[in-house]
């Protein structure tokens, strides 16, 4: 009888390490994919950083043109003032 026991308890045991391993497997399985749709989106993102700063680079000196122009507008308009 107790024989009976001892295999049951040591079946048990086993199922028991068993889900243990299943789960973490599963849970590792979870993270790695969340971190190769991590790695994913930074290369997704320093592909477009070039294009992110040609942009930013046209906007720039569009801005500063405009400024100049602005200035040299109101440089204009203050002499016409004084006279």
């Amino acid at each position: 009888m107790a024989e009976k026991y001892f295999v049951f308890w040591m079946i048990q045991a086993l199922i028991l390490l068993f889900g243990v391993a299943i789960g973490h497997s599963f849970l590792l399985l979870r993270l790695r994919g969340e971190e190769n749709r991590k790695r994913e989106l930074d290369l997704t993102l320093l592909e477009r950083r070039t294009d992110i700063l040609r942009q930013g680079t046209k906007v720039a000196q569009d801005l500063e043109d405009a400024l100049y122009k602005a200035k040299v507008h109101q440089e204009i308009n203050d002499i016409i003032e004084k006279e």
